[in-house]
């Protein structure tokens, strides 16, 4: 591990986590806790009733009474079997439920970290963390309190029916369980680096395998798969050693395990013959010590083999807390967006640099009055979606400030300042979901009267008809065209109804019939509502107001649209002239 006060994680954080995600289930908890201290008793009155039987067998005892314990015998075997289901029923129920919460959180905790925060980490990666460490801890959250916590109540029992035998064996057992138990303490972070590490080694597989898979066309048509399997190869033979050595050392605390059992086994043998020998112990009682003592064998077992599975817990549990010791640099404002109309936007001499020393925007100033829509101009890296990441509070700026509605932008509430402004990109994002839920963004609160109204506003009816099941039909992300996927776009921020609306040239890729729908589309959506577009063509910015032109990262040109027109010394006149595609794609 990177960093060493890391390297042991102390009970009370164990303690901590499971009052976390069990109280809230202390129900099922109990429950369960009802039915394991029930199979208990029930696997620690067994070898007393064979002990009756032997005894009572062996003195020339009635019929009767053996068949009574028999009988006694095999119905608490079969009652032992139904409680061991509903055991490992409750103890998986209760795991899971908890788990399940704890990816909520880790999940929802990622989803407000910084974007430099994801752009560091690849969606591969954030599947192991927030999935594969979490799945790792249901064991700890349902059989570890099954087996170790069941084990050392069992154990304790076994100890005290002994010692009531005889008070030699039961001390003779209790400093052998005393020792057992101190050996699996100590051993207990032997192995939690290499389980750290070998969980690393698959995040980075499934991290390398998200990357590769996203970008297969690009790996297909430039020749780049030889290349791709030979990392592979590499990053695959990496996580191999580390899960070798993670199994190796698995296997040497289970050694450890079975030779500690093998010393108990011939202690309990030695007593026992040697109490029999002195007439302490009649055979019954012989065969019940020995029982006794076999039977330790089940709860040392499963505590070596639980805190075997708690080192690999151990390892997610580090990795998770370590994933939520990052925290947001953007901190929630307090106030809301004033009135219900548009919003004014105000760039005061912003500067913003995503790393270190290399300046993306410097020193750009401009004002948007509300109702107002932009023309935002300029090549590829000049700046353009960096000024909407900002105004979407993504990042904090490095100097200068931003005004939205006439407050200061770090003032205002993230979810009110996001649920206010829209954007359509020329890349729409279709979930695996219906066409109703792809419309609204899985907000259960839209009426479908209001989703099919705006369905008919932006001339979609005809493919709406076209949909078997309608509303419920499911979209698996392909089978539209990019026209009706950029309309899709647009439903989506008429349905938010946001103040201010954002436009990646969402027309930039269309044929002429398609455009002039998507274009309609544009003057519906913006009409009441302060925007700014994101142009490559001539034809986006024909109706702005004002138009700023951007090259790296700095205000080349700034003014209304009309007077940049008339104005034949105007950049933006020059690029009308010259054509705008040629001039800043």
């Amino acid at each position: 591990m990177d960093n060493p006060d890391l390297e042991r994680v102390p009970l009370r954080q164990y303690a901590a986590l499971l009052s976390q995600y069990l109280k809230p289930q202390w129900f099922r908890v109990t429950l369960l806790a009802i039915f394991m201290f029930g199979g208990i008793g029930l696997n620690l009155v067994n070898p007393q009733i064979i002990r009756y039987f032997i005894d009572t067998a062996k003195a020339g005892g009635a019929t009767r009474n053996l068949i009574i314990a028999g009988g006694i015998f095999l119905a608490i075997g079969f009652i032992r079997q139904l409680v061991m289901l509903v055991n490992s029923y409750l103890g998986q129920d209760v795991g899971w439920r908890a788990t399940n919460k704890m990816r909520e959180d880790l999940a929802d905790h990622c989803l407000h970290l910084d974007m430099s925060f994801h752009h560091d980490h690849t969606p591969g990666e954030m599947v192991e963390r927030v999935d594969g460490d979490t799945t790792a801890l249901a064991n700890f959250f349902s059989e570890f309190i099954l087996q170790v916590i069941g084990s050392l109540i069992f154990l304790a029992g076994v100890l005290i029916l002994v010692a009531r035998e005889d008070w030699r064996v039961g001390v003779a057992l209790t400093a052998f369980v005393i020792v057992a138990i101190t050996v699996y303490n100590l051993t207990r972070n032997i192995a939690v680096p290499v389980y750290t590490a070998e969980r690393e080694g698959y995040s980075r597989l499934f991290g390398f395998l998200e990357e590769r898979l996203t970008g297969i066309e690009d790996f297909r048509t430039n020749g780049g798969v030889g290349y791709t399997m030979n990392r592979f190869y590499d990053v695959n033979r990496d996580v191999y050693g580390r899960a070798v050595k993670a199994h190796v050392w698995g296997e040497v605390l289970q050694t450890i395990s079975g030779v500690l059992f093998a010393l108990g086994h011939a202690l309990s043998m030695g007593m026992g013959i040697y109490l029999y020998r002195e007439g302490a112990f009649t055979i019954g009682t012989v065969f019940l010590v020995f029982h006794y003592t076999a039977m330790l064998r089940w709860p040392l077992v499963m505590i070596s083999r639980q805190i075997n599975d708690l080192q690999r817990a151990t390892a997610g549990l580090k990795r998770i807390e370590m994933l939520y010791r990052v925290t947001s640099n953007i901190e929630d404002g307090t106030e809301d967006l004033p009135g219900s109309d548009a919003l004014g936007i105000d760039f005061d001499h912003v500067t913003f640099s995503y790393t270190g020393d290399e300046v993306v925007l410097n020193d750009v100033s401009f004002q948007l009055p509300p109702g107002k829509s932009l023309g935002l101009l300029g090549r590829t890296g000049s700046g353009k979606t960096t000024i909407t990441r900002l105004l979407f509070r993504l990042y904090e700026t490095n100097r200068g400030h931003i005004r939205v509605g006439g407050k200061p932008i770090e003032e205002i509430q993230l979810e009110a300042l996001r649920s206010q402004i829209g954007m359509v990109t020329q890349d729409v994002q279709l979930f695996n979901a219906t066409v109703r839920e792809n419309l609204t963004l899985f907000d259960q609160t839209i009426p479908d009267d209001h989703i099919l109204s705006v369905i008919e506003e932006l001339e979609l009816s005809d493919w709406y008809k076209s949909l078997p099941d309608g509303l419920d039909t499911f979209l698996e992300g392909s089978g539209l065209s990019a026209g009706e996927a950029q309309l899709l776009a647009f439903a989506r921020v008429f349905l938010k109804d946001p103040r201010v609306v954002i436009l990646d040239e969402p027309s930039s890729r269309l044929d002429p019939a398609t455009e002039q729908r998507i274009d309609r589309a544009v003057q519906r959506l913006l009409r009441g509502r302060t925007s700014i577009i994101i142009a490559h063509r001539l034809g986006t910015v024909q109706q702005v107001d004002d138009i700023m032109i951007l090259s790296d990262g700095e205000i080349q040109e700034y003014g209304e649209r009309r007077q940049l027109v008339s104005n034949p010394d105007s950049l933006f006149s020059g690029l009308l002239r010259t054509g705008l595609e040629e001039v800043i794609q």
